[in-house]
């Protein structure tokens, strides 16, 4: 099979640590044959993918971004991210499993080896990465007294920052999903584009968890700009991306100031973290059903 990840202009952590996972997980399934397509974590179950591939899902969910899969009988469904992606695929919503991000400290990956101490760690802060290219976030960052955690980094490199945070501050959900898995304090900035905003929901309901949302601003007129009513047509998107240059500057110090005060009072709220019973059992299924695929990967889970 071959491992499939989503890739933009820059590397995105979630969707890079794919690369991480799937091979320690699935060490003998995964090769360069195009048919079948594995798809595991990201919200990917929509209609990109050749309708003539096999497509073998293993926790990935739908975000939104495009039309959701026409699921027939090229799809073979292991599990899904969550019960939202289960009910918006017509799936059992008992099909909803976890995002499998949440397995990275039961396949080695994450280990609390190396932390520091609890008087040296310090407050971590993801912004999605479509935030960090459009806004100022290092400056507020640094104005604010928090660690700038850039998802487009190298995964290790990312995972090994978060592990060593007294608390993450995260706009990115993946940031989030494996601070959660480390067990690692978190607390969860609102995104500023809406669109990235419903998937949250699907992971955390796994986990019988109510996401308490930190509002957050922009750190750049481009970035405010990116999340107004203007980024919803094409024609919008393609005139903001002309006009980037021009507004670059524009406020800036504005800007960057009310966002960091912004995360400063984000820093300091109560973080939260789920309960060891819901992420153990979330993490038990998966591991079932991970089981199931290693004998048969083009076999559907049972009720799917």
């Amino acid at each position: 099979m071959l491992l499939y990840r989503w890739r933009g202009e820059a590397r995105n952590f979630g969707d890079e640590l794919n690369t991480l996972l799937w091979p320690r997980l699935l060490p003998d399934l995964l090769d360069n044959n195009p048919d079948p397509l594995f798809l595991g974590i990201g919200s990917v179950l929509d209609a990109r993918h050749d309708s003539t591939a096999t497509k073998v899902v293993a926790g990935a969910g739908y975000g939104g971004y495009a039309q959701p899969a026409a699921l027939d009988e090229s799809w073979v469904i292991h599990w899904v991210r969550g019960p939202h992606t289960a009910r918006r695929l017509r799936l059992s919503p008992a099909c909803g499993l976890g995002d499998p991000a949440m397995l990275l400290p039961l396949a080695g990956l994450g280990c609390p080896c190396g932390r520091k101490s609890n008087g040296e760690r310090s407050v971590g802060f993801m912004p999605h990465f479509e935030s960090l290219a459009r806004g100022a976030w290092a400056e507020a960052a640094t104005l604010a007294g928090v660690e700038l955690i850039d998802p487009r980094g190298d995964p290790i490199a990312i995972i090994a920052a978060i592990a060593n945070c007294r608390v993450l501050v995260s706009e990115a959900m993946h940031g989030v999903i494996v601070a959660d898995a480390m067990r690692i304090p978190w607390v969860a900035l609102l995104p500023l584009a809406p669109i990235h905003r419903p998937k949250w929901q699907d992971w955390a309901e796994v986990l019988e968890l109510q996401i308490e949302f930190q509002p957050g601003c922009a750190s750049s007129l481009t970035e405010w700009l990116h999340a107004s009513w203007l980024s919803e047509r094409h024609r919008g998107r393609r005139a903001l991306q002309l006009a980037e240059p021009w507004l670059t500057g524009v406020a800036r110090r504005r800007f960057v100031g009310q966002a960091a005060r912004a995360l400063s009072v984000v820093a300091a709220a109560t973080p939260q973290l789920s309960s060891s019973t819901a992420l153990d059992r979330s993490q038990a299924r998966m591991l079932e059903r991970l089981e199931t695929l290693r004998r048969d990967p083009l076999r559907a889970a049972p009720g799917q």
